[in-house]
């Protein structure tokens, strides 16, 4: 399944790129993600199920919309053939008929959609390849996928990390983000320079002393590591289905 159509991985997909397992990374669904189900014709609300034409062949989306307050939206992605569900939507923005966000597990691509008279929604996908049209049509209520909450981290954990990944076939440079919230959760992302612009969420994020966890749902992959009694360097291995992958990060 090696198509130019990349920018539908997250970034940790393409750096397997060289294995079909990247591209088939099998059910990633997260048991504690939490689902919002928000009914709503006539609005952008609701299941959308679209058709993106690439390189000669056809891939099916799917797109999850839902008010989370008055003037707020949340939203989710997938890719049905893949497996792939809840994959993150941010910068969500409803003026009248026209609906932007950033697909941010697609490399950061922008979606640009109108809604139509006849009940659909049109537009473009850009990625750093370029745009891309695309169509979706509404197949019932919304069922947003959210990543759950993580606990937040220590003061020695949290902060901006660099290192290297070290795959079978290369080493990958590699950025990790840790951010403490008022609400005494974590916002996590990774970075990897090689796959071009654009962050991954982290989820399951758990630190217990100097034992740190985290995973990327997308990529199917998860980190298992410790950090040194310094504070200032995070080794461990990063499991992606089978292999063991050494991952060593230092703080910035």
């Amino acid at each position: 399944m090696r198509t130019k159509i990349t920018f539908i991985l997250a970034a940790m997909a393409v750096c397997f790129a060289g294995t079909r397992a990247a591209f088939s990374l099998g059910p990633i669904g997260n048991s504690n993600a939490r689902e919002t189900v928000i009914s709503a014709e006539g609005s952008p609300e609701g299941h959308w199920e679209g058709t993106l034409k690439a390189d000669n062949r056809e891939i099916g989306i799917s797109l999850d919309l839902a008010k989370s307050d008055p003037s707020g939206w949340i939203g989710s992605m997938g890719v049905p053939a893949e497996k792939m569900t809840g994959l993150v939507v941010t910068e969500i923005s409803v003026n009248g008929n026209i609906v932007n966000f950033v697909a941010v597990e697609l490399q950061m691509a922008k979606v640009n959609l109108m809604l139509t008279p006849d009940g659909s929604m049109k537009g473009t996908i850009t990625s750093p390849q370029g745009p891309v049209p695309i169509e979706f049509k509404r197949m019932g209520d919304a069922k947003v996928q959210l990543i759950a909450p993580s606990p937040a981290v220590s003061k020695e954990l949290e902060g901006d990390w660099e290192g290297s990944l070290q795959t079978p076939g290369r080493a990958f440079r590699v950025t990790i983000h840790f951010k403490n919230q008022p609400d005494k959760t974590v916002a996590a992302t990774m970075e990897v320079l090689e796959s071009g612009p654009g962050s991954v969420p982290l989820n399951d994020i758990r630190q217990t002393g100097q034992k740190v966890e985290f995973g990327i749902k997308v990529a199917h992959s998860s980190f298992q590591g410790a950090l040194n009694p310094e504070g200032n360097q995070l080794e461990g291995k990063w499991m992606h289905e089978e292999t063991a992958m050494q991952l060593s990060l230092r703080k910035k």
